[in-house]
């Protein structure tokens, strides 16, 4: 085995296929925030959101906002009011 191999677990081909593919492709691991438009320092706030429509995200950020409240507050208020509906 070659030096790779061992530390590697893969043959020479297979790391050199890997090396190509990812200097190929560009390898972004969860959302590209700054194509987002989200400064440094606030990807907490969009993190938390990112997986809610768009139009749902800025309802909460608006509605969490004016109560000057943290988002998780606001979602929590705003499922613990829809609880409060159905008992």
């Amino acid at each position: 085995m070659t030096e790779i191999e061992t530390k590697t677990g893969m043959t020479d081909a297979e790391c050199e296929h890997w090396d190509e593919y990812y200097t190929k492709n560009t390898f972004e691991p969860g959302p590209n925030l700054l194509k987002q438009r989200v400064k440094p320092g606030f990807a907490h706030n969009t993190l938390l959101l990112n997986e809610l429509d768009q139009d749902v995200a800025e309802y909460i950020r608006s509605q969490a906002k004016v109560a000057h409240i943290s988002l998780t507050q606001m979602i929590n208020d705003l499922i613990r009011e829809k609880l409060t509906i159905r008992r």
